[in-house]
């Protein structure tokens, strides 16, 4: 069973991000793995040691991504594969997507796993756009997967209930919280990653050409955004009794606040 694991960095979702010209300000921004990246990489991690194989971990990054991607190496997968290409700045989901196919498609994978959503732009259109792209299968926030031979019964807990789907492989599943508990990485895993092969690919080296992604070509571009307005301070209404406080209270909610 060959299973690909698809990993993303965002922004520490502790990290306070700040607006420059209109555009997020990530200098100095310590880069992690997408949270629901982390459910994915597990579960291929223990569907591969279920059902015997091997997972490959594909990453489109710059040279700053090694040492996450090494951390993906280090939890279980085998090898991993990092894209990175000047020309990838600014590409939509759909042109990320053409790219991971291009990376996927000689790995021979069964299965691709990958989070619901990225937690920095959460589009969400990734996962769904390379399995049509691909001619394969789809199911999104699963939360329990099952593998038998060449088919699949996979989970997913909607607003009001819970369904589940029957098919067969190859597909792409996208992950949902819930679904495991992501392991931490052992001290043997953590020596053992540094000799794991890392393959680094260009735009070129898969096929493509610089034109098709970018900026310049994408369909979908972030043209800017603002922080919303400081709150106001809150503030402590005086008075000699309860009644004159709550007198000041509605005198300032209709004629201040003017919501009453």
């Amino acid at each position: 069973m060959k299973i690909v694991v698809i990993v993303k960095e965002v922004p520490d979702t502790e990290a306070r991000i700040t607006l420059k010209d209109g555009q997020p300000d990530l200098s100095g921004v310590k880069m992690i793995i997408n949270p629901y990246d982390e459910y994915a990489v597990e579960e291929a991690i223990k569907q591969a040691e279920k059902l015997g194989g091997s997972v490959t971990a594909v990453m489109i990054g710059d040279d700053n991504s090694r040492k996450n991607l090494t951390n993906v190496l280090a939890l279980g997968a085998e090898d991993a594969v990092l894209v990175k290409d000047p020309a990838l700045s600014g590409s939509d989901p759909i042109q990320l997507a053409k790219v991971l196919r291009a990376a996927i498609e000689p790995l021979g994978a069964d299965m691709v796993l990958a989070g619901r959503q990225g937690v920095d732009c959460d589009w969400g259109m990734t996962g769904i756009a390379l399995a049509e792209l691909m001619g394969w299968g789809h199911v999104g926030l699963i939360t329990a997967l099952e593998i038998s031979g060449s088919s699949f019964k996979a989970t997913a807990d909607g607003d009001n209930g819970r369904m589940t789907f029957e098919s067969s492989l190859p597909a792409v599943f996208t992950t949902d919280k819930g679904i495991n508990e992501p392991r931490y990485a052992s001290l043997k895993g953590i020596m053992a990653a540094k000799k794991k092969p890392v393959a680094e690919k260009s735009i070129a080296d898969l096929g493509l050409d610089a034109s098709v992604v970018g900026a310049s070509a994408a369909k979908i571009s972030f043209v800017g955004g603002e922080l919303p307005p400081q709150k106001q301070p809150g503030r402590i209404i005086d008075g000699d009794s309860v009644q004159a406080k709550v007198a000041a209270l509605v005198d300032a909610l209709r004629n201040e606040a003017k919501v009453i």
